[in-house]
């Protein structure tokens, strides 16, 4: 193991020192609470419990590692990690208080006071240090994007314009959030008859055996990687056979280096035919949008292979959630090369807001009846 990935967890000391603070704020809390006085530090007895407990509260974040990767990760996915952290430090003290018969000392009403507030505290605390982190990790990638000689003018006067107008995005950012919980809920309620529907379809498919959902990991918000959802639209191996078809076909080659996608793909199935023809298989993506990985209208959901083809657009697209419908779609889909995929979302970060975002809803659903764009 290379010593880099050995010490990791070292890259975020501050949230694993916020964390200890935390306690030991959470610590004098609980036992004023209890004897109204702090003399604790007085007594070798508490003395030596708070050593304890802060000892666990060390060991355990070093080995679970929950700050590894924490700007990377969605609140909710911390908040799982935070819960587990939580959790162990509660069970590994209860078992050692009762091996060391210590619990008459330090009350289980005076232990669950303390967890609390630590709880409370190292929340809040651990939440507004990630946003001032992440505000100067993305400042900072701003400026090596404005100093990169490889992106426009244009994208480097949007990054300014976009410093300046973050208060306004928070308006629309909230409202965009709430329609897309009213329309992932009912996206979702209707994905379970549809879901059914497929799933027979599949089974009726002789040459087809596979599972009806297909999982892949897109690139999210701020560069947040997440699995979205499909309806597996093609054979199980179709990676495998994109592999080989592109090296048995250069034409076929070219074609997808400028389109990223095949017309007339051989790995397609009889019953994703119709789901691609009919934009079906994009259904399950209201799960993604319920769960808040992604937005009913938003920039395309790239791959992380097409990363280095983003070049400067990057940072740009991934401020907002990918969308299960956006300009992209509406511009003519599998007919836009992949260069002016990455334009139109620039212009659709240009020009957000909640009107265009239901002009965009209200085309998508027009596209879908005429079956136009879906390949």
């Amino acid at each position: 193991m290379q010593l880099k990935d050995k010490y990791t967890w070292m890259k975020h000391i501050d949230f694993i020192l916020i964390d200890l603070i935390s306690l030991v704020i959470a610590f004098v809390l609980a036992y004023y609470n209890r004897f109204s006085k702090l003399d604790m530090f007085q007594d070798q007895e508490w003395s030596s419990l708070f050593v304890i407990i802060c000892s666990i509260n060390l060991i355990v974040s070093f080995c679970l590692s929950p700050y590894s990767g924490v700007l990377k990760r969605r609140y909710y996915q911390q908040f799982h990690k935070e819960v587990l952290l939580f959790i162990y430090q509660i069970f590994i003290t209860f078992a050692i208080f009762y091996a060391l018969k210590i619990g008459a000392i330090f009350s289980r009403k005076m232990m669950f006071t303390m967890y609390a507030y630590y709880f409370v505290i190292s929340q809040t605390s651990k939440y507004i240090n990630k946003k001032i982190v992440a505000k100067k990790y993305s400042r900072k990638k701003q400026k090596e994007l404005s100093e990169d000689e490889n992106v426009s003018k244009g994208i480097r006067d949007l990054i300014t314009k976009n410093e300046k107008s973050e208060i306004k995005n928070i308006i629309y950012l909230f409202i965009k959030r709430i329609v897309d919980i009213i329309g992932g809920i009912v996206g979702c309620i209707l994905l379970i008859p549809l879901t059914i529907i497929v799933f027979i379809l599949n089974k009726l498919n002789e040459e087809d055996d596979g599972p009806v959902f297909y999982v892949q990991e897109r690139i999210g918000k701020n560069g947040v990687p997440f699995n979205m959802f499909k309806f597996r639209s093609m054979v199980v191996d179709a990676d495998e056979k994109l592999e080989r078809f592109l090296e048995e076909n250069e034409d076929v080659r070219e074609e997808f280096m400028m389109y990223r996608k095949i017309k007339n793909d051989p790995r397609i199935t009889k019953v994703g035919k119709f789901l691609r023809k009919t934009s079906l298989d994009e259904f399950p993506q209201f799960i993604n949008v319920l769960m808040g990985d992604m937005s009913l209208v938003g920039p395309r959901p790239y791959l992380e292979r097409e990363f280095p083809d983003m070049r400067g657009y990057y940072d740009l697209i991934v401020k907002y959630k990918p969308g299960v419908t956006g300009l992209w779609q509406i511009s003519g889909r599998s007919d836009v090369r992949f260069s002016e995929r990455l334009d139109i979302d620039i212009e659709y970060h240009k020009n957000h807001s909640i009107f265009l975002d239901i002009k965009i809803l209200i085309k998508t659903v027009g596209l879908v009846l005429v079956k136009k764009g879906a390949m």
